[in-house]
């Protein structure tokens, strides 16, 4: 099983499944991550009432209305964290209405939609992010996300690539590209990708959990159970009980195998 995380302001956990180590262990934990920039304003209060009567719905639509571009955008974001998907697209709609050229509402947008399984129209956000901001490493990263997971993996691997060229100190792009190389049967490549990622982050658990798958694939057991063992520290640290039990999993089926 791949863990996918999207990258962009926020983040979400996206979950494929994929051809495993032995007997169907999970295997890399891909941290593709939709990242959904950071509001502009952290104290922007959302326009809610629970009491409405006529004056105040009046008042709200007018402050709708009158709300800035940026006011939408930082609205989409709390209601993507609050669970309410279908309320985050269509402020990032509004935002975009107000300003068309606004890349880092495409880009969150495209995230929303892929969360919610419109993966063409998260196609087209973050084509259109990248058409406005080509310079940017997220939107690459992200179309790149959709496309592994269309089996696109050579499309994929060039959106990465742009990304690390835009981004050279990004670990994500390099996990993610780690990820694709290994799916492409370039493991080597895969590994020096990670590596990479852990130069760039020295405690990046995910890069060294799927260093680890890689290198049992090579059959490098002691090297592969040393790159789980570090990833369950960091794990525990990081209060990620999902993956710190997968990769204990893994670890005991290596020790107990010839």
């Amino acid at each position: 099983m791949k863990f996918k995380i999207l990258t962009g302001l926020l983040t979400g956990l996206v979950v494929s499944t994929t051809t495993s180590l032995v007997n169907c262990q999970p295997s890399h934990a891909e941290n593709k991550n939709f990242s959904l920039r950071i509001p502009i304003d952290q104290n922007f209060n959302l326009l809610a009432a629970t009491k409405v009567d006529l004056g105040a719905q009046v008042a709200s639509e007018a402050l709708t209305q009158n709300q800035t571009a940026e006011e939408f955008y930082n609205q989409a974001v709390e209601k993507y964290k609050a669970g309410d998907y279908p309320g985050a697209i269509e402020s990032y709609t509004q935002a975009i209405k107000l300003n068309p050229n606004y890349a880092e509402a495409y880009n969150d947008r495209g995230v929303v939609r892929s969360n919610l399984g419109d993966k063409k129209g998260a196609i087209a956000d973050f084509d259109q992010a990248i058409k406005i901001k080509p310079n940017d490493a997220n939107a690459y990263i992200n179309r790149g996300n959709l496309r592994d997971e269309s089996g696109d993996r050579q499309g994929a691997i060039a959106d990465y690539d742009q990304a690390i060229k835009n981004n050279p100190n990004n670990a994500i792009a390099y996990v993610n590209r780690g990820n694709a190389r290994d799916d492409s049967g370039d493991s080597q490549g895969a590994i020096a990708d990670y590596e990479q990622a852990l130069k760039i982050n020295p405690n990046y658990a995910l890069a060294y959990y799927n260093r680890g798958i890689t290198r049992s694939r090579l059959k490098d057991k002691p090297g592969a159970i040393a790159d789980l063992q570090k990833s369950t520290e960091l794990f525990q640290k990081q209060g990620n009980k999902v993956l710190y039990e997968k990769a204990i999993n893994i670890i005991n089926r290596l020790q107990e195998s010839p």
